[in-house]
């Protein structure tokens, strides 16, 4: 909120990095603080081609459990 306000008040580079300051992605990320802290998104987002429903995305990762089980029951240890 304090960068959304500076920045629309047009706050200089140089403002924006000291009200950032170091560490807030360790707190974030790391540590859970998400007030403090910041998290980074959108590294994966390129990824995303379509919007799926959850029940088509858990039969999915089902059905791969499922072909995976089989496959480790058939190895010979």
């Amino acid at each position: 909120m304090r960068v959304a306000e500076a920045e629309y008040k047009g706050a200089r580079r140089d403002e924006l990095i000291q009200i950032l300051g170091k560490g807030r992605a360790k707190l974030g990320m790391f540590e859970g603080d998400l007030q403090e802290g910041e998290l980074e998104i959108g590294q994966a987002a390129a990824l995303i081609n379509r919007i799926r429903p959850a029940s088509e995305i858990l039969a999915e990762i089902w059905q791969e459990f499922l072909i995976e089980k089989e496959r480790i029951t058939k190895l010979d240890f």
